[in-house]
């Protein structure tokens, strides 16, 4: 991995680290069922709602996969339906379970900050932004855009907070409502490591320049540092705003040294 590339990863990371302690101070607090009911429908939303623009997507490219679509991406995105598909049935499985009543898309919970997090995304990647969130329409010109690579890697690099809110919750007590949350989590934490370091392997060829590195920075800044406030939001506020910027600027020192 090339130094700028290494550089970026180690930002990412500062963010992950950065998202771990937002949801672990949720908690800390002793939540209380209807808390966890909450943030679960905000999570189910956001594995459901990027069912449908994935499923579009491959329909739309599938005739001409060899015709300018490569196999082998077009595998990875079906690879990419089959994992959200089986979460957003974990995570509502897990909301029926907890709640105790049947759970359906129209009980699931798009919060403010995350509505933000996608126009961020957008300002980036319009095409990647509705498939992460099923927000806007997506068309197969878009989805086989050139010169977005490095925007792309860069939002890839940013998805899923590095797998914090997974690696948080697969560690919760083993009793009550939170040892039913562990095993859910660790099931998707287990997928998801086979997608680990992919934004970092991606950007890696596409960051040969300062001003790419900057550019990669820039982006994983902006979209992180939503993130944290995504979480935040989703997790009831447990950190106040001073102290979310305090993070933002701790995961920001990876970078804010001699390049």
């Amino acid at each position: 991995m090339t130094r700028y590339a290494t550089k970026l990863t180690q930002l990412a990371r500062g963010y992950a680290a950065a998202e771990r302690t937002v949801i672990a101070a949720f908690f800390h607090k002793r939540p209380k069922r209807r808390d966890h009911l909450r943030w679960l429908r905000a999570q189910a939303f956001k594995e459901y709602s990027a069912i449908k623009p994935i499923f579009t997507a491959l329909a739309k490219l599938y005739p001409q996969i060899d015709r300018g679509i490569d196999r082998h991406d077009y595998e990875e995105l079906t690879e990419k339906l089959a994992d959200e598909t089986k979460h957003a049935r974990l995570v509502m499985d897990l909301l029926e379970e907890i709640g105790g009543k049947k759970v359906t898309a129209k009980d699931l919970l798009w919060l403010p900050q995350d509505k933000q997090l996608a126009k961020i995304r957008a300002r980036y990647s319009p095409s990647y932004a509705t498939l992460l969130h099923g927000s806007g329409k997506i068309s197969a010109k878009e989805i086989r855009r050139r010169d977005e690579s490095l925007e792309r890697a860069a939002i890839t690099l940013t998805e899923g907070g590095g797998g914090a809110l997974y690696q948080v919750c697969s560690k919760l007590k083993k009793s009550g409502a939170e040892a039913k949350i562990a095993k859910v989590f660790d099931e998707i934490l287990l997928d998801e490591v086979g997608h680990k370091d992919s934004g970092g392997r991606a950007l890696a060829p596409l960051v040969k320049s300062q001003a790419a590195f900057a550019r990669a920075a820039k982006i994983i800044c902006a979209v992180s540092g939503q993130r944290l406030r995504m979480r935040n939001e989703q997790f009831g506020f447990p950190l106040s705003k001073r102290q979310l910027t305090e993070l933002d600027w701790r995961a920001k020192q990876a970078v804010n040294g001699r390049q």
